[in-house]
């Protein structure tokens, strides 16, 4: 029963998420301040900051969760594999 909550928590909607939310929300504020430095025509080294910044934050949000996945991952497959490692054992020594 554990395990099954555990499986439905990881298959949940990326909109269920704080984190996530937060970073699409910080991205949309980046790209209507981008927006609006083109409009009001600021200089093009301020615009390639905003935009280098921009992208930065977004590689380090999806570099962040998709660590955070790897080990959550792992650690889901670590605590249900010990059981299928025990059995293969079993069946080695058996065999």
């Amino acid at each position: 029963m554990d395990n099954q909550k555990l499986k439905i928590k990881l298959e949940s909607s990326m909109l269920q998420s704080k984190k996530f939310v937060a970073a699409m929300l910080w991205n949309i504020c980046w790209l209507v301040l981008i927006g609006f430095g083109i409009h009001n025509k600021i200089d093009a080294s301020v615009l390639s900051a905003m935009v280098y910044v921009s992208g930065f934050v977004q590689m380090l949000y999806l570099g962040g969760q998709s660590a955070v996945d790897a080990f959550v991952r792992g650690a889901f497959a670590s605590k249900v594999s010990p059981k299928i490692k025990s059995e293969s054992d079993d069946s080695d020594t058996t065999g």
